[in-house]
């Protein structure tokens, strides 16, 4: 087992991870090929991955964010994946590991994750690594077609 930085290289098969991680979740990816290329290239997300024999058996993409009330850079585990015939292995916790370990030399302050509600295994999977909720916190999101509609100003 290898834990790596991704490249543009993987990108094909990164996208076929992140089907398998939205069929798991009951979403769909619209994201095509292009499209990763590009967004890796401008390095609006990098990822890791698990090599076993070869062949990539978990993924774990990693969003830039900033605080402002820091003054400091971190990161956000977008999608944390590892493919069924691997799971059991500690992929997982390697792949988390491996980017907790990176914080240090690039100047984050903190790793945040978006886990959905009713995803309790993955809950307490964060949880034994030493994440904990954000108390208060909750996403609220705008997407899709009402984004492009004008807000109706009260």
């Amino acid at each position: 087992m290898t834990i790596r930085a991704a490249t543009a290289a993987d990108l094909a098969e990164i996208l076929c991870l992140l089907h398998e991680l939205a069929a798991f979740e009951g979403g769909a990816v619209t994201a095509r090929l292009a499209d990763l290329r590009q967004g890796f290239g401008q390095g609006r997300f990098e990822a890791l991955v698990a090599e076993q024999a070869g062949a990539l058996a978990g993924l774990l993409t990693i969003l830039p964010s900033y605080s402002s009330w820091r003054g400091q850079s971190g990161a956000i585990i977008h999608d944390l994946y590892v493919r069924p015939t691997a799971r059991g292995q500690g992929l997982g916790k390697m792949l988390v590991r491996a980017l907790v370990a990176m914080a240090p030399a690039r100047g984050w302050g903190r790793i945040d994750v978006n886990v959905l509600d009713w995803n309790q295994p993955a809950q307490e999977f964060y949880r034994s690594l030493g994440l904990v909720p954000a108390a208060g916190w909750q996403i609220w999101r705008i997407e899709g077609a009402a984004l492009e509609k004008p807000f109706a100003v009260k």
